[in-house]
């Protein structure tokens, strides 16, 4: 039995509908990837209880809290402004909601707090902690309930680049304790790549691909799903083989690069071209992004070391090709 199922669920608004049915099973970390105005947002309102579909049910281990209040629906939520009482020290915001008592809820505070790395917060005023720090208590809390479902909607998203892969981490090393399944949404590709074992990628309210992190990146179904994952070329495919229709798709990595001619017949594996003029070379720390212009087209590739000549040769992937008939 899966741990959270929507089953044809439905919200209209004036300008908007979202229309999803997908299913979660237990112990694992699921996130909800799109752009802005993709419908994740609804999804949270609907899960939540804040708002009611017009059409379809939400399941919690077979339960049916379509209509549920909000407090009864056993779901822990870490938002992005943390949402931690100011008027509270650390103590006092991680047993709330807590329904044993005292001593268990002291027991389960310190238990709580060594799992997230704040160990002896306990009397700390919550507005004297720093931003990571306040997620992480955001985090202890929403965990205090002993939730079926944690749900964390973008909660890294106003914290500095190297925070955010630390909490990451965190993330991850709190799963892996307590087993509590997560549903992330998130808008950062490089975040649901690094937590999930899922993804569900949604687009204009509905679903737009499903599956594992390295499908979704190496097969993706859609021009847009390619690049919402991640950098890549499109070129009209009978620019490549001939009598196709449609576009091809390919990533940066699946081209090699080389400053001489290449020969056709000694790569089967791959597409050869020659005589590519760079446009430009970015350097991005492990390597250089290159621009390379292609009868009209542009072709982005990756190469570890910068090229000395204004054109080169490369070879593409035969596998790695997506062909794309939108």
């Amino acid at each position: 039995m899966a741990l959270l199922e929507f089953r044809n669920v439905v919200k209209r608004y004036k300008n908007f509908t979202f229309s999803m049915s997908f299913s979660i099973e237990e112990s694992s970390i699921v996130s909800i990837l799109g752009p802005s105005g993709s419908g994740k947002s609804t999804l949270l309102r609907l899960l939540s209880g804040i708002e009611r579909p017009d059409e379809g049910q939400i399941l919690l281990n077979g339960e049916d809290i379509t209509a549920v209040e909000i407090q009864k629906r056993n779901i822990g939520m870490v938002f992005q402004d943390y949402s931690l009482f100011q008027n509270m020290n650390v103590k006092k915001n991680v047993i709330y909601g807590m329904k044993e008592g005292r001593g268990e809820r002291n027991k389960r505070c310190k238990e709580l707090l060594e799992l997230v790395g704040l160990a002896g917060y306990e009397k700390r005023r919550v507005s004297n902690l720093s931003g990571g720090e306040s997620q992480r208590v955001a985090l202890a809390r929403a965990l205090g309930a002993a939730p079926a479902l944690l749900l964390l909607d973008e909660p890294l998203s106003a914290l500095d680049a190297p925070l955010r892969k630390r909490l990451r981490q965190s993330i991850l090393d709190i799963h892996n304790s307590t087993n509590i399944p997560m549903l992330y949404v998130t808008h950062d590709r490089e975040e649901a790549f690094a937590l999930s074992s899922r993804i569900i990628l949604v687009k204009d309210g509905q679903i737009a691909h499903d599956g594992k992190p390295e499908e979704l990146y190496r097969r993706p179904t859609t021009s847009f799903s390619a690049f919402f994952l991640g950098d890549g070329s499109v070129l009209p495919a009978s620019s490549i083989f001939e009598d196709a229709n449609g576009e091809i798709f390919f990533r940066p990595e699946d081209v090699i690069v080389s400053e001489e001619p290449l020969q056709r017949e000694e790569y089967p594996m791959h597409i050869v071209l020659n005589g590519l003029r760079i446009n430009s070379s970015e350097f991005i720390g492990s390597g250089y992004m290159l621009n390379l212009s292609f009868f009209g087209n542009t072709i982005i590739a990756y190469s570890i070391l910068k090229p000395h000549r204004k054109e080169v040769s490369v070879m593409i992937l035969k596998d790695a090709i997506r062909l794309f008939n939108e």
